[in-house]
């Protein structure tokens, strides 16, 4: 039926008569679940002090030893090369208001409990809001946040493969799985030099973490495995699961929406249209700089060791009563960091090509 216009309908015996309401319900089951990979990048922040520092070293080296002939050099001095050091700020700073009122909103209810299903639903929003917000703000970020520097950009090859389809499905799911194992082995069984810093690292398996595309696991699940006879250990790094409208490339000039592939990175008001990061950008609107993306279907996962930190500043709710227009504005505010990855580990990009 279309949407209720206030026109009661018409008794069906008495004509001067119209049939009343029976209820009114509002919905609350809105926003299922938690905020996504932002509750596990989650660390503390205070309210004194606004920066946290990230020191990173990189290894020392041997030299010859000659016995006595080391007496000569008993004053030198080996100092270690200068720390890397790279400061995470709290410097985001976002409010939900949200006004309601006791008084004449009433009116368009039949009875109080219906009236207060209204208002507590209403006030759920704001905390489904924030959800919305860091789940969309950190899942955009992640999907997009990529450094090509000291290999931490790599692709693997499945635009050759042949035979029947099936044989492709195999071959595709064998290729991914083999160079994801060759990833973590070249970040586990030696010391490597993968991270933005180019410092010499060795990590232990059990902290690799893998965050994949949705639509690659589903192919991989759905369509390749199930025509291989042995399947175990395929995927035994499945850590997390993204959609795949997340992961992308920034559009660093002005762009224009196209209905498909272009979404927003962040919360923002372009014309008359309010986004939320992850939606895409209607095609009469243009992002400025630096504010979308462009979905890249060709990226397989991330593999990474520390997902990047969400540091929360605070987060506070107050209210205000209007003793004039009979209303009471509630707020949510809160604080976060710029959302960069941590240089000192890797965060690997994987594509198809």
């Amino acid at each position: 039926m279309p949407n209720f216009t206030g026109q009661l309908n018409t008794n069906e015996i008495f004509g001067a008569l119209y049939n009343l309401i029976i209820s009114q319900q509002t919905f609350s089951d809105n926003i299922a679940g938690g905020a996504g990979l932002a509750d596990k990048a989650r660390v503390d922040g205070s309210l004194y002090g606004d920066t946290k520092l990230f020191y990173s070293t990189d290894v020392l080296r041997s030299y010859p030893w000659g016995n006595d002939l080391e007496a000569a050099n008993l004053l030198n001095l080996y100092r270690p090369a200068d720390p890397e050091c790279q400061a995470i700020e709290l410097n985001v700073f976002r409010q939900i208001p949200l006004t309601v009122d006791n008084y004449l909103s009433k009116r368009a209810w039949k009875d109080e409990g219906a009236f207060a299903s209204f208002t507590s639903v209403l006030m759920g929003w704001m905390g489904d809001t924030k959800k919305v917000y860091d789940f969309g703000t950190y899942s955009a970020f992640f999907g997009t946040d990529e450094t090509s520097s000291n290999d931490q950009t790599q692709t693997v090859i499945v635009s050759t493969l042949t035979g029947t389809d099936e044989e492709k499905n195999r071959q595709y799911a064998q290729a991914i799985a083999e160079k994801v194992k060759n990833i973590i082995d070249e970040l586990c069984i030696k010391p490597n030099r993968v991270n933005d810093y180019g410092h010499l690292r060795k990590w232990d398996e059990g902290r690799i973490k893998i965050v994949w595309s949705n639509r690659i696991v589903n192919r991989i699940e759905k369509r390749d495995l199930p025509t291989m006879f042995h399947k175990d250990g395929l995927f035994e790094k499945m850590s997390e699961v993204l959609d795949a409208d997340y992961f992308g490339t920034v559009n660093a000039s002005a762009t224009a929406g196209d209905g498909t592939l272009v979404r927003s990175l962040v919360e923002q008001d372009i014309g008359t249209n309010h986004y939320f990061p992850g939606d895409l950008i209607a095609v009469s609107d243009t992002a400025p700089a630096g504010t979308s993306y462009t979905v890249d279907a060709t990226i397989v996962c991330k593999i990474f060791v520390e997902y990047p930190p969400l540091m929360s500043a605070f987060e506070v709710g107050t209210s205000f009563f209007n003793p004039k227009s009979l209303t009471e504005t509630h707020y949510i505010t809160w604080g976060h960091n710029s959302l960069e990855h941590l240089k000192n580990y890797p965060f690997i990009t994987l594509r198809t090509a």
